[in-house]
């Protein structure tokens, strides 16, 4: 790459924003849309991992369910 070719990256920012009106990068913007992603991608873990521990404690209660209608078949039906 030639010498005239290399450009600093303010030089950049500033041929891009020139070129394309619409991109207005701040450098706050990033930090807030990563903060914003980072709480949704954390909600959504959380989601998850209630829905798995819902799912978990129905198997649950339906097994004691079960156990306790076994415990008293077998009172009834024993002498």
């Amino acid at each position: 790459m030639a010498d005239e070719d290399r450009m600093t990256r303010q030089q950049y920012h500033q041929r891009r924003a020139a070129t394309d009106p619409d991109v207005d990068e701040q450098p706050g913007d990033s930090a807030a849309s990563r903060q914003a992603y980072a709480a949704e991608n954390n909600r959504a873990l959380e989601e998850a991992k209630t829905k798995r521990l819902a799912r978990k404690l129905n198997w649950v209660i339906l097994g004691l369910v079960l156990a306790i209608i076994v415990v008293f078949l077998i009172l009834f039906f024993t002498p």
